[in-house]
């Protein structure tokens, strides 16, 4: 059984829902449009506008909803950063070029936004899609991120210096110019001005909300950085001796004390990010 996710607007969803409305079968789901069955492929459309395609064989459906849609492949770079709500961990940016036939076989491998995957479906594919995809990865660790910090630079500012090199390396290994698509975070103006002082500076950008949605080569950039954050979680573990904890819960305020009276602030400031306000709220010294 196959399957595969694709987002749409309000609009396209209408138009879905007419195209398939003889193909439709009875769910109760309240969170459902409409749930078709067409050619041997389950096709639930969500009122959230995201549809899934279930079956044996995914990829002939797929192409008739974006030919009805009057989506084209098209080859772009697509970045995306995770790390960003973890008060643990490094802060991962990568930047994927997609050619317009990489877009199928991303599709076979069902890639769309990292944060609806859990972290075995990311360590399936994302060594794949890094094998055979042209891509460029920056991993800034706690420590060179505190030092950042203490020198007056905000999270956003970090972002788009990292945003800024990624897109010039992926880039730079392109032999034709293709659109690059990034996952908005800031205005385009703030973007532009918290890299203004770079030597070299990446202007023609396309900024999105949910650029995933928008171009898979974002959904596949986040999938990369999503592993290279997991691998890196998963080293910061075993040299400190605890399994750390993701995201910024009350847990990981707790495991934060256990950190620094076992092991010393020292320890903690080269696994988190110290100013984050799990940390702050706790008055180290």
């Amino acid at each position: 059984m196959k399957h595969y996710t694709i987002s749409v607007t309000e609009t396209e969803l209408e138009k879905l829902n007419k195209v398939y409305q003889y193909h439709q079968i009875e769910d109760t789901n309240p969170y459902l449009l409409f749930h078709a069955e067409h050619n041997g492929i389950d096709i639930l459309a969500y009122k959230t506008g995201k549809v899934l395609l279930q079956g044996k064989e995914v990829t002939h459906e797929l192409i008739t909803i974006k030919k009805h849609l009057n989506r084209e492949d098209y080859a772009a770079v697509g970045s995306d950063e995770v790390g960003t709500g973890d008060v643990f961990g490094p802060i991962v940016v990568c930047s994927l070029y997609a050619s317009a036939t990489d877009i199928a076989y991303l599709e076979s491998l069902n890639v769309r936004d990292s944060k609806n995957m859990n972290d075995k479906a990311i360590i399936a594919i994302a060594p794949k899609i890094a094998k055979k995809l042209v891509h460029s990865l920056l991993i800034l660790t706690p420590q060179k991120y505190n030092k950042l910090t203490g020198q007056g630079y905000n999270l956003n500012k970090i972002k788009a210096l990292l945003h800024n090199q990624a897109i010039i390396k992926t880039t730079s290994k392109l032999s034709e110019p293709v659109p690059v698509i990034v996952d908005q975070f800031c205005t385009p103006q703030l973007y532009f001005n918290y890299i203004k002082e770079e030597t070299l500076i990446y202007r023609d950008i396309d900024f999105h909300v949910r650029a995933e949605s928008v171009h898979l080569s974002v959904a596949a950039a986040s999938i990369i950085a999503r592993y290279a954050f997991l691998v890196k979680m998963s080293e910061y573990s075993e040299k400190i001796g605890v399994p750390l904890l993701k995201g910024a819960s009350k847990d990981v305020d707790e495991q934060i004390k256990l950190i620094v009276e076992t092991k010393g602030k020292s320890k903690l400031e080269l696994i988190a990010k110290m100013n984050y306000k799990n940390v702050t709220k706790q008055n180290l010294t």
